[in-house]
């Protein structure tokens, strides 16, 4: 089989273009056949790059702990890119290599501008194994799109957590756990293959996750690198520096609604209060690049409905939230103090230029909060629950409107006549409804649970 993975779908301009991307084992020549129905009739040969940085299991089938210990291994991506695509076009296609080719799969592009569309959140999937259920359960209601708010794998230089290899690279419990075979599920699940993906970086999106669990191995910047995931969704990602200096956010337009995906997380494996301290990539400094950015694109935005993705949370119950979200400043005897709450400048910048939503993930719950007329919405208890009861509530004081960690959940939201719904749903064997509210009303205004 030529195919490491199925084809998938990214695009920062949905309405016109698609980028469909595969993956082999093999440096082979590729190409992609479409048109406007089961016949095709356009040929596109695929740009054909290496994705470095992965690694093999050693020669009995498992892993250790640190990178070292395992061969490097490389993998080959294709891009074919449509373009010169109109709103609302569906469109036929198929991924060859060598000869062998892929089923045919379809895709259509983004509705145009008061249209109805339907999009799934989902995040932290790292290699749990009841994601695999619960995405295929958010799949089976046909989103149009997939938001993902970071967390693909667990450590992401492990070939096995990104795709299912076969006997000779994978061990036999990660087939099902494995991001791709996650995400491309079928049997009445239309996922990756059907619908674009726009997706925002975690704290596991690291190449190397020593920088937050060896104090001495983290303090290093040269040691801080995302090359793994920026190479996996190379459309999203044009830049080519995967260092602390590169850009690891962007935004793209679906419809009537605008996504912004940000690079929030923070990072601290030694005591608070002692150099470094917490250290926050990327920075969101009122003056820093990432908030600069997001300022102009929400100062120029068109769009009715704006909605925002990260991975850490702002609005949670965990004690790793009693922190201002800032860099520390360090006194003359090494102690970090945390005298900035950007955090609460981002949320005011969001209510202040219209954010509806904020969907982000990280730790494994559902909860939902209202501040400022922004939705705060952490729809991440994909399998396993990181509640257990007892946690501190948000120094702000604010409590969730929902906490609701029962069961399995997913996030479905549908824009439709009357604004944007947001539906929560148990992964039930036939899932179950079990939370409803409306995030904005049809002229964009975001709507105040009640």
């Amino acid at each position: 089989m030529a195919f490491l993975c199925q084809p998938y779908l990214l695009s920062m301009n949905p309405e016109n273009e698609m980028n469909v991307v595969w993956i082999s084992k093999e440096k082979m020549q590729g190409f992609l056949e479409y048109g406007n129905d089961e016949s095709l009739g356009n040929r596109i040969f695929a740009e054909c790059y290496e994705i470095t940085g992965l690694r093999a299991p050693k020669p009995d089938g498992t892993y250790g702990e640190t990178p070292e210990e395992h061969e490097f291994v490389s993998v080959y991506q294709y891009i074919a890119k449509i373009e010169g695509l109109k709103a609302e076009e569906k469109i036929f296609y198929r991924c060859f290599l060598n000869g062998e080719a892929t089923k045919l799969y379809d895709f259509h592009t983004a509705v145009k501008k008061g249209s109805d569309f339907t999009f799934a959140q989902i995040s932290d999937l790292q290699g749990l194994s009841n994601c695999y259920d619960t995405v295929y359960k958010s799949g089976c209601k046909h989103p149009d799109f997939l938001l993902f708010s970071g967390d693909a794998t667990y450590i992401s230089w492990r070939l096995d957590q990104w795709f299912d290899t076969g006997e000779d690279w994978q061990e036999p419990l990660t087939k099902k756990t494995a991001f791709f075979p996650c995400m491309q599920q079928e049997n009445g699940a239309r996922l990756m293959q059907y619908a674009p993906l726009f997706f925002c970086p975690g704290n596991h999106e690291l190449d190397d996750l020593r920088v937050y669990s060896k104090k001495e191995f983290g303090i290093k910047d040269e040691n801080w690198n995302w090359s793994i995931f920026r190479q996996i969704f190379r459309p999203l990602y044009p830049d080519s520096d995967t260092t602390l200096t590169g850009r690891r956010w962007y935004s793209a337009v679906y419809g009537d609604m605008q996504i912004f995906a940000l690079n929030i997380n923070r990072f601290c494996c030694w005591h608070n209060w002692e150099f470094p301290g917490w250290r926050v990539y990327d920075s969101i400094d009122p003056n820093g690049p990432q908030v600069t950015w997001l300022k102009n694109e929400l100062c120029k935005s068109e769009a009715k409905f704006k909605w925002v993705i990260q991975h850490f949370h702002f609005l949670n119950k965990g004690g790793d939230v009693q922190f201002n979200f800032c860099d520390p400043v360090i006194d003359e005897n090494g102690n970090a103090t945390y005298p900035f709450d950007h955090a609460a400048d981002l949320m005011d910048l969001y209510s202040e230029n219209g954010v509806n939503a904020v969907t982000y993930g990280h730790s494994h719950v559902y909860e939902r909060y209202y501040r400022k007329s922004t939705h705060y919405i952490e729809a991440a208890y994909m399998s396993v629950c990181f509640r257990h009861g007892g946690e501190p509530f948000h120094p702000s004081g604010l409590l969730p409107i929902v906490e609701d960690n029962s069961e399995r959940s997913f996030l479905i939201v549908e824009r439709k006549k009357g604004g944007l719904f947001a539906k929560g749903y148990y992964a039930l064997e036939t899932p179950k409804l079990f939370d409803e509210y409306q995030i904005a009303d049809e002229n964009g205004k975001t709507v105040e649970p009640k």
